[in-house]
């Protein structure tokens, strides 16, 4: 069983060692944030059933390269969410105050080319994540 005093002393102590080498020089903090940018961006459409793995995506994202047998809209959704963390991350350095309207924009961005029908609304429907067993 995981103990969640343990996971937070170990927590702390590694937030302790990042603070003592802070700040990071700006190309290590560049290629963090990258880093994350594209695993998130991986792990966020996978969930929604894009099939590009964690190497495809990164291609996609950094060399801006189409990878055969996957659709316009898998290379469209890689692209649009990395544009949507980006203006989210604009929005934080800005101390822009989140909001409906920005929630919505930012859907709007991870859906441009893709579904304009639905960019910016909420869902009215549950929708499970694909590949998921919900009955066992």
């Amino acid at each position: 069983m995981v103990n969640i005093q343990d996971l937070l002393t170990k927590a702390t102590a590694l937030k302790d060692k990042l603070d003592a080498i802070r700040p990071l020089p700006g190309s290590v903090a560049e290629n963090l944030r990258q880093d994350c940018h594209i695993k998130n961006t991986y792990h966020s459409n996978a969930i929604e059933g894009n099939t590009l793995t964690l190497y495809e995506t990164k291609t996609v994202l950094e060399d801006g390269v189409t990878i055969a047998g996957n659709s316009f809209r898998e290379h469209a959704e890689a692209n649009n969410h990395r544009e949507a963390l980006e203006c989210l991350g604009a929005l934080v350095n800005e101390d822009t105050p989140m909001n409906q309207r920005t929630i919505k924009d930012i859907h709007a961005i991870v859906l441009q080319g893709i579904d304009p029908s639905i960019a910016g609304k909420y869902r009215t429907i549950e929708l499970p994540p694909p590949n998921i067993l919900t009955n066992v």
